[in-house]
């Protein structure tokens, strides 16, 4: 369902459009009906709504610097304008936002309808194309997401649902109908010619490989669907018809089946979990090594617990720079950064995939060592003050030192936050926030400028209103950070000022002798 809400200054008209359709019926929850602009603006930084229908002649905040100030933090709300007829100038400036929807008051009930149920289509639409545009990107990770799968399971053989569940998504794989066949007697020598070979007879069979084919000490493993015994026989009988100068061995073939997709990989982890290496085989027939642990100097999960429990951010760089040395290639620097993120999500079984493709996008954007090095410390080591805190504090120890860093920026909103900085649910960082502070996002956003606007005031006691406004994140709009400050302190930045350059002026008059 697409969350709405509604902004509309006079009481009656709200409670009109809340009750005037039932909204679950054409796909919407109805999260919130707000008063004005400010009231609006403090519930999008918190509760992401995807459609706001808002009026634009309101107080404080009018519906234009709603939509020009959210957009900032979350381009993808839709906005549905309401107003009078001699609003059309309005109209025209809203177009510039890309607001597409604008409807007369009194509203026609059929007409909102209309509108919310084309924002509805529009929206499965653009979801559509965005699943097929992670499906593809996904494609192209699947190696690299491959082996820190297979390292992930080989460290965690006795939780390995969790892991499972975690890559499910990724890899793409099913529920069920898939067969491993244990390939044995192929030399490692023949492996590359040999996979070129298999591929090309599952090709000719129209079966995919699921799974780049994995091998181990004279063994490989093919992961595909094979749901009847005759194509099994027919591809057994295939592979076994292979031959390559000076094989001394005929290849042997056993396939395995299980209840499900999880069952059949828990039991190849099984049975490759006591090789040293592990060779993994791409669709380009380039060779993937994976070091076990009996072999692997370091383990992920070692070196993720190191990091997420240092005691400070100087000490877990050190620890990121110990491993991501400037001589590493930034292919594997990229690959061991992958695996570091999903390791250090393991809590969350089934990661958001809109959070972990945004985390990997930005990762495969990362030219140097040096960038996926700054990348992990954002995503992975909390700031602490020298005491460690329980991992599940590191995001909003995170969020809190970027706020104080960005005081300026207009963009910080607990969904921008989430999306573009911390790689996690919103719906997540939300309950996190409110369970960490006792309060929910928009306060404590509010509270922090309002008390850096004080500082500088004071500092340099200043009155200009509008500079003071740019730099605590109000942008343009003075009277807005106004009306927030006055909110927060009971008087007008104005008021303030003059009273503290009084309170001074009389406190340095009773100073003299």
């Amino acid at each position: 369902m697409l969350r709405l809400m509604i902004v509309d200054d006079e009481q009656i008209i709200r409670e009109a459009l809340s009750q005037m359709i039932d909204f679950e019926s054409i796909g919407y929850e109805l999260i919130a009906a707000a008063k004005n602009g400010m009231e609006a603006y403090d519930i999008i930084c918190d509760d992401y709504p995807d459609v706001v229908i808002t009026d634009i002649r309101m107080p404080i905040l009018n519906g234009l610097d709603l939509i020009s100030r959210s957009i900032k933090s979350d381009s993808r709300i839709t906005f549905v304008l309401l107003s009078g007829y001699n609003d059309f100038e309005y109209a025209k400036q809203a177009m510039k936002y890309g607001v597409r929807y604008y409807l007369l008051k009194p509203t026609d009930k059929n007409e909102l309808i209309d509108s919310l149920v084309s924002i509805q289509k529009e929206r499965l639409k653009e979801e559509e194309n965005r699943r097929l545009q992670q499906k593809h990107f996904l494609n192209t990770l699947h190696v690299p997401l491959e082996q820190s799968f297979i390292m992930e399971a080989l460290e965690h053989q006795d939780s390995f649902s969790p892991v499972f569940r975690k890559y499910q998504g990724f890899l793409c794989f099913p529920k069920d109908c898939l067969y491993a066949c244990i390939c044995s007697f192929v030399e490692e020598n023949y492996l590359k010619n040999f996979a070129a070979d298999v591929r090309r007879i599952l090709d000719c069979a129209r079966i995919p490989l699921q799974f780049s084919i994995l091998y181990v000490k004279n063994t490989a493993v093919l992961v595909f669907p094979a749901s009847t015994l005759a194509l099994q026989e027919e591809l057994s009988r295939q592979i076994l018809e292979l031959k390559y100068p000076g094989q001394s061995v005929t290849f042997e073939t056993e396939f395995i089946h299980k209840e499900s997709t999880e069952k059949l990989f828990q039991t190849i982890i099984s049975k490759i979990s006591r090789f040293e290496k592990i060779l993994l085989l791409g669709d380009r027939g380039i060779s993937h090594e994976i070091k076990n642990h009996i072999a692997s100097p370091w383990r992920i999960s070692q070196l993720e617990d190191s990091i997420t429990s240092a005691e400070n951010t100087v000490q877990a760089a050190k620890l990121l720079d110990s491993v991501f040395m400037d001589s590493m290639p930034v292919s594997s620097a990229r690959n061991l950064a992958l695996g570091l993120f999903l390791q250090s999500s393991r809590e969350q079984e089934k990661l958001p995939s809109d959070a972990a493709c945004d985390f990997f996008r930005r990762l495969y954007s990362c030219t140097t060592v040096k960038d996926i090095k700054t990348l992990l410390l954002v995503v992975m080591v909390q700031k602490t003050d020298g005491t460690n805190s329980h991992k599940n504090g590191s995001n909003i120890a995170l969020l809190k030192s970027y706020i104080r860093d960005h005081l300026d920026s207009e963009n910080l909103s607990l969904k921008w936050l989430a999306e573009n900085y911390l790689f996690v649910s919103v719906g997540y960082l939300s309950k996190q926030f409110i369970k960490e502070e006792g309060m929910r996002f928009s306060d404590y956003l509010n509270k922090e400028r309002m008390e850096e606007a004080i500082r500088l005031m004071r500092f340099y006691q200043n009155d200009n209103v509008k500079q003071i406004a740019r730099q605590v994140g109000f942008g343009s709009n003075p009277q807005y950070f106004s009306q927030v400050f006055k909110r927060f302190t009971g008087l007008t930045p104005t008021e303030y000022i003059e009273t503290h350059k009084i309170k001074q002026e009389t406190r340095a008059k009773g100073e003299k002798p």
